[in-house]
This record gives C-alpha cells, structure tokens and sequence, in this order.
C-alpha cells in the first residue's frame, strides 16, 4: 500500500513535471496551438504584403511602360502625320514641276516646229529658186551646146585683081556658107549668134607691096604687109 502510494506521487509529480514544462506541445496546450495559427497568419499577411508590394511595383513598372508606349506612339502619330504632310507637299510640288515641265517642253516644241516649218517653207522655196535657176543655166547649157555650125568658105577665082586704098577685098565665090552669115556681095560676115569665131585668109602677091587688115566694125583685129619683087605669087596666110 505504500508502494502504491509512492508509485502514485511519483506518477503525479511526472504528470506535473510534464505539465510544467514550457507550453511548446499541442497535447498539453491550446495557446501554443494559436500562437502558432497567428504566427503562420502573420507569416501570410507578411508574405501576401511583400507580394502585393511586388505586385504594386511591378504595375508602377507596367503603368510607366504603358506610359511611355503612349507617348512613343504620339510622337510615332506625329511623326506619321508630319510625313503625311511633307509627302503631299511633295506630291504637289511634284504635280507642279511636272505641269510647268510639260507646258514649258509643248511651248519649246511648238515654238520649234514652228521654226523647222518655217525654216522647211524657206529651205522649199530657196531649193525651188535654186532648181528653176539650175534648170535655166541647163536650158541655157543645152541651147549653147546645141549651137548649130557656122562656117563658110570663098575665094576669089579670077587670076589677079587691082585694089586700091581702103578698098574692101570681096570674095564673090562661096563653096559653103553654113549659117548664111556670109554675103558674098560685100565681102562681110556677120555673125547670127554669140560665140568665139575663127577668120583666116590667104593671098597672094606679085611684083607689088600689100597692106590687109581683117576688120570687125571700124576696129583692126589683125594686120598683115607683105612685099613681092619675084614675080613669082609668095602667098601669106593671116588668121585672128
């Protein structure tokens, strides 16, 4: 019995020890159990503030991106519309150069047809002028290269005859006269056309002095003296 008694008190000075100890197991205490519960929803409040602090930043960070997206994209809409407006200025000066262009180019080329029409008109007319002139010159070229021949010949066939001083020497017999330009009744020939002509004569002379002139109006053309004491009719030839 007092063993029992001992092992009792022994068993409740245990179950006191065990019970005094610091509160830390769930067994022996409810607060140890809530102590920890508000730890852990401290720990979360702590944890779920640094995430919203986190979170907080980051949409600061995702606030001034949008921020300066929105203000790259105004200054992109204003660069745009600053291009819009130096291309249609372009696009005008451009129609514009194109249209002071092409009235200047048709102004140009309508002045220089007008000028090649009429410098064509005159390069006509001088080319007609020249052509009726060169026709003339051949018309004239053909009447000189179809001059017809003149010629004659004649003679005197009595054996001798006397002249006297300035007297005119007549050849009466005609063997030819082409062209008619001789009259064998005066001894003169006149020439029907233009041109360059050829005289010559022959005579001959006995026992006497000779003076013959060949006569174009009232002008010598050619002279000729010749004196015989032979007797024997030396002749001379006199030609111009």
């Amino acid at each position: 019995m007092h063993l029992q008694k001992k092992g009792l008190i022994a068993l409740l000075q245990m179950i006191v020890a065990t019970c005094a100890r610091e509160p830390s197991s769930p067994i022996c205490s409810r607060y140890d159990y809530e102590e920890r519960l508000l730890e852990r929803v401290l720990r979360n409040e702590l944890a779920l503030e640094t995430t919203l602090n986190e979170i907080l930043k980051t949409n600061a960070k995702v606030v001034d991106a949008l921020t300066q997206l929105e203000d790259a994209k105004t200054k992109v809409d204003s660069s745009l519309a600053v291009m819009e407006k130096k291309q249609i200025e372009m696009k005008s000066q451009l129609a514009d150069f194109i249209s002071n262009a092409s009235y200047i180019m048709n102004s140009t080329l309508v002045a220089n047809v007008g000028a090649l029409v009429e410098a064509s008109s005159q390069i006509k007319e001088n080319a007609t002028v020249t052509v009726q002139q060169l026709v003339k010159e051949v018309n004239i070229l053909k009447d000189q290269l179809n001059v017809p021949t003149i010629y004659f010949r004649a003679r005197i066939t009595a054996g001798t005859i006397v002249l006297s001083s300035g007297q005119d020497v007549v050849f009466p017999t005609v063997d030819v006269n082409e062209g008619q330009g001789y009259d064998p009744s005066t001894g003169k020939f006149t020439a029907s056309i233009p041109g360059m002509y050829l005289f010559s004569v022959q005579y001959c002379v006995y026992n006497t002095y000779v003076f013959l002139e060949i006569v174009h109006g009232d002008k010598a053309l050619q002279r000729s003296a010749h004196y015989d004491s032979t007797g024997i009719f030396p002749c001379v030839t006199m030609q111009v």
